[in-house]
């Protein structure tokens, strides 16, 4: 009876799984903006295993820009919902590129929020091509306390620029900034950081973050965008959940199997 007690349990620890929502959202524009106003495409797709429900999808703009919202509502597992945003341009905003953010907002089965972010570019009548660009450090962060996520920045341009580094989170993360200036020589690279902490991420998901670098010269804008992601699990120092799980589950197994041979 014993044999059966434990063969039974690991038979549930193999068996057991969870369900979950992946948020993917894809952005067509034009290539080059060339009115004062835009549509921009929208399609969202739920690669998880249960639907998304109550989804709100807005854009974060640059001053000068604004937009519609898009209420998708009920996204079910590989059904793509397509939208589309109308953006206003302010004549006073400067011809160049700009990196626009895309957030949606969406809850579980039971009610608790969860929020994706992604980016896009938009060229407003006339292109340019950043030479400045960041790479992103990849963390594990607790769901208590702060983290500094690191970000290496390349100036690849004969010339120095000043340069705005902003991050773009989901609202389960919070970080002690909001933006910084630096200024960048030319051919040289910068290392800066930003601390992160969690503001209801749950332990176990993963996120998207985005770092964009802004700057103008001549008269025009220039923007890029570069990508990380942050791990949240349970505990302050980062310990992932299931090690105390895991040794719980091994301490029951041994007193178990001493059972039996007594």
């Amino acid at each position: 009876m014993r044999k059966f007690l434990i063969i039974f349990f690991i038979v549930l620890m193999g068996v057991a799984s969870a369900t979950f929502i992946s948020i993917t959202t894809t952005v067509s524009s034009e290539n080059v903006v060339q009115n004062n106003e835009t549509l921009v495409n929208l399609t969202i797709v739920n690669s998880g295993d249960e639907p998304a429900h109550d989804v709100f999808v807005s854009l974060i703009t640059p001053k000068g820009l604004d937009s519609n919202e898009l209420f998708p509502g009920k996204l079910n597992p590989n059904e793509p919902y397509t939208g589309e945003f109308k953006i206003n341009i302010d004549e006073s905003v400067t011809l160049g590129a700009y990196t626009l953010g895309v957030i949606t907002d969406y809850k579980d089965a039971n009610g608790y929020p969860f929020s994706a972010i992604s980016t896009f570019s938009l060229v407003i009548k006339k292109p340019t091509f950043s030479k400045v660009r960041a790479d992103v450090s990849e963390i594990t962060l607790g769901d208590k306390g702060a983290k500094d996520l690191r970000l290496s920045i390349r100036n690849f341009d004969d010339k120095s620029h000043s340069i705005e580094v902003k991050l773009f989170l989901p609202r389960e993360l919070k970080s002690d900034k909001e933006k910084e200036t630096v200024v960048i020589d030319k051919k040289s690279d910068e290392e800066i950081s930003f601390s992160i902490s969690s503001f209801g991420a749950r332990p176990g998901s993963n996120y998207v973050v985005f770092a964009t670098i802004d700057y103008g010269e001549e008269g025009l804008h220039y923007s890029s965008s570069s990508s990380g992601v942050i791990h949240v699990v349970e505990g302050k120092e980062g310990i992932p959940s299931w090690i105390p799980i895991a040794v719980v589950v091994i301490l029951i197994l041994i007193f178990i199997v001493y059972q039996v041979r007594k």
